[in-house]
């Protein structure tokens, strides 16, 4: 079951925390899940380099939580793109009760983050890179707290005319275990011979205070 689902969902209310935060009244569960999925999927497409993104709600506020290891892009030179994505995500919310905010983090080591590392990947596909070469790169400059690493990339690799799929293992992946920490990230790589899909999931450990107790 480990090796067929997210890692993430697998792992929610265990030793992973929730991506959105509030209690919202009962007749506002849909519509506020509906905002959620229009504001990742506008900042994701949007800006790609982004790794996460958290949403906080209050009565009077909407917080969105972006991290990403380049924050600059996100900003612009003279802080002009932060109006614009805040004056997008109040037209998706569309209620003027709310004040939305914004907060960036910065990613300090991508080479430590599932997400960051299947962008990074996306990046160098695009630019025709070898996948083999991008792998063997990515391999040597992992971070010291990653202790195993699965990547699987699929499509027409390096032009291929039949697609295929690779798979590429290093460490321990401990994937039915719960108790383990493992964070997934995922994307898709648009090249001239096709789209090629990239999941990653990376190996931190155990996780010994767990969220819940079964």
């Amino acid at each position: 079951m480990g090796q067929k689902i997210n890692a993430y969902a697998l792992r929610l209310g265990i030793n992973q925390t929730w991506q959105s935060y509030y209690f919202p009244p009962k007749k506002e569960w849909a519509n506020w899940l509906h905002q959620d999925k229009l504001i990742r999927d506008y900042l994701f497409a949007r800006f790609p380099g982004i790794t996460q993104i958290k949403i906080e709600r209050t009565e009077a506020e909407l917080i969105v939580i972006v991290h990403s290891p380049n924050i600059s892009l996100i900003t612009g030179e003279n802080n002009d793109n932060s109006d614009v994505i805040l004056a997008k995500i109040a037209k998706i919310v569309n209620d003027k009760k709310n004040i939305t905010k914004l907060r960036l983090v910065p990613e300090r080591n991508i080479y430590s983050s599932a997400q960051a590392i299947a962008n990074d990947l996306a990046q160098q596909l695009k630019n025709r890179i070898s996948c083999r070469l991008a792998l063997r790169n990515l391999l040597i400059k992992l971070g010291q707290e990653v202790k195993g690493i699965r990547i699987c990339l699929s499509g027409r690799l390096d032009g291929a005319e039949i697609a295929q799929s690779k798979i590429t293992n290093q460490g321990k992946m401990p994937s039915s275990t719960l108790s383990s920490l493992i964070e997934y990230g995922q994307t898709e790589a648009s090249t001239t011979y096709g789209q090629i899909g990239i999941t990653v999931q990376i190996y931190k450990g155990k996780r010994k205070n767990k969220l819940c107790q079964f």
